[in-house]
């Protein structure tokens, strides 16, 4: 079998990436269901992500992924030093545009702090 073979297997950064995904995605989808089946209730706490590791057997960064999955849907919110709760049953169906970019806002200083850069300030004027 050459290389380039279609039937070859998948080389092992391509599985660990693979199965990293999958992972990821199979927690978001079964906290999901959770929550619309009220397992975990509205404004109620999810497990801790130490526990949540623990049940799936998975690395935190496998369940920050899953969460983040479920805070983009508008499921679920989280507070440092209290927890993650749940603020809805189901998506919604459009967040309007101002609520999209307030995400999307916190999203990258999320980022900025995890690269240990400050964002610079924005200004309301157009430039």
């Amino acid at each position: 079998m050459d290389v380039g073979d279609a039937d070859s297997p998948p080389t092992i950064g391509a599985m660990t990436e693979s199965a990293a995904s999958s992972k990821y995605q199979a927690i978001a989808n079964d906290l999901r269901a959770k929550i619309a089946t009220g397992v975990f209730e509205v404004d109620g706490l999810l497990p801790t992500k130490a526990e949540l590791m623990a049940q799936y057997s998975v690395a935190l960064n496998t369940v920050d992924r899953a969460l983040d999955v479920l805070r983009d849907l508008g499921l679920i919110e989280s507070h440092q030093g209290v927890g993650t709760f749940v603020r809805a049953k189901e998506p919604a169906q459009e967040a309007d545009l101002q609520t999209r970019v307030q995400r999307l806002e916190t999203q990258v200083a999320k980022l900025f702090e995890l690269a240990g850069h400050q964002p610079a300030p924005q200004s309301d004027e157009p430039q």
